[in-house]
Formats: structure tokens, sequence, C-alpha cells
């Protein structure tokens, strides 16, 4: 098949072989795909080292139906180079990438996830991130796959405005809104990866 064009979010990667990398991607076209990127150890001229989460990058790949596609260069690199400049954004990032990898199927799009993700991935690149921008990311996905949990109570209100809302940093949540949100959120995202996030608990260490 002709390589695509494919505007994609790095979620992981996988060293493989002696010089190839396996790479877990979140794509607005495909939704999430696995691709080997054959080399991608052994020079850093084809890649230039940017196959690693949460980069987002334009991306040809040459897409199989079965088993894993090829990554066959790099056409864009969009990626937000400031995140590194604050543990707490940085943390939040590759939580996000390991959720989006635990609870995406493979080879279903969803264009509004991408969108959300890439959002976030810009705002927390400029603004360190806080608890209530993951909190925003967390009820959006569960929203955008369906999973839209009950929010009677008060103090989830703050969360129903995240929904809103399709700004980050614009709600408000004071101490107690946060306990509330983040009891409810675990619960529901706990529900639906099939083992624990290990970039959690380091993400919960600092925000």
């Amino acid at each position: 098949m002709n390589p695509q064009n494919c505007q994609s979010i790095i979620l992981s990667t996988l060293n493989f072989g002696e010089s190839d990398r396996i790479v877990s991607i979140f794509t607005l076209e495909h939704g999430q795909i696995r691709a080997i990127a054959k080399g991608a150890r052994a020079s850093r001229k084809r890649f230039g080292g940017l196959l690693e989460p949460p980069n987002r990058l334009d991306l040809m790949i040459s897409m199989k139906e079965e088993g894993l596609s090829r990554i066959e260069k790099v056409e864009r690199a969009a990626f937000h180079s400031e995140l590194r400049n604050s543990l707490e954004s940085m943390a939040l990032a590759l939580y996000v990438c390991e959720l989006v990898r635990s609870v995406t199927p493979e080879g279903h799009p969803f264009p509004r996830l991408f969108r959300l993700l890439s959002a976030l991935l810009e705002y927390i690149s400029l603004n360190i991130a806080t608890t209530a921008d993951r909190y925003f990311f967390e009820i959006n996905l569960l929203n955008i796959l369906g999973y839209r949990p009950l929010m009677d109570e008060k103090l989830l209100n703050p969360l129903v405005n995240c929904l809103k809302t399709g700004t980050f940093g614009k709600v408000v949540f004071n101490s107690y809104e946060l306990i509330a949100a983040g009891q409810l959120l675990n619960r529901e995202i706990d529900g639906l990866c099939s083992h624990s996030l290990k970039s959690r608990t380091f993400l919960e260490n600092l925000i």
C-alpha cells in the first residue's frame, strides 16, 4: 500500500531487534496504530530522534490491516519542546498518552479525542500542568468514548462545566471539588483500564 500522511501523536515506543523500534501512535485518520520504524535506533538522521512520546508529528506510514504498519519518514514535526521545561507538564503528557493507549482500540479513529489530546499538549507546553487540567482531559475522554458518568452531586459541577467548554484553563475547582472529581474519575478510569497506569502514580506525586 502507498504510504499515507498521518497526523500523529507518539504514545509509546519499544525497542525491537538490534536497530528497530515499534511505535504506538495515535493518528487523526486511523486512531491508534502500531508501526515499526526500521533503523530508528541505528541512525538519528532518518527520524531525528523524534519518535518519542508525546511528540506531535506528521508521519508517512505504509498502513497494514494486519500486523505492524511501517513508518517511512517524518514529514513535519510540531512537537512542543517547552513541555520538557516543566516536570508537571511532562508527567501529565506521558500519563494521557499512556491512558489513550490503554483505552482506545487499534484501527478506530476518534477525531474528537485526537483534537482533545492535541489541545492539552499545546496548553501544558505553555502553562504548568495542574490537577484541573488532568480532570478536564479525563472527563472529556470518558464522554467521547461513551462512558460519561452520572454527575448529580453539586461538588461535581466543575466536571459538568468541563464538558460545556472546549478550552483548558477555564474551569476552576475548589479543594473539595477536586477531591470529589478525583474519586469519581479514578473509579471510572480504573474500570476502563485492564492494568494500572504506572505514569499515574508518578503524576500524582507531583500534582
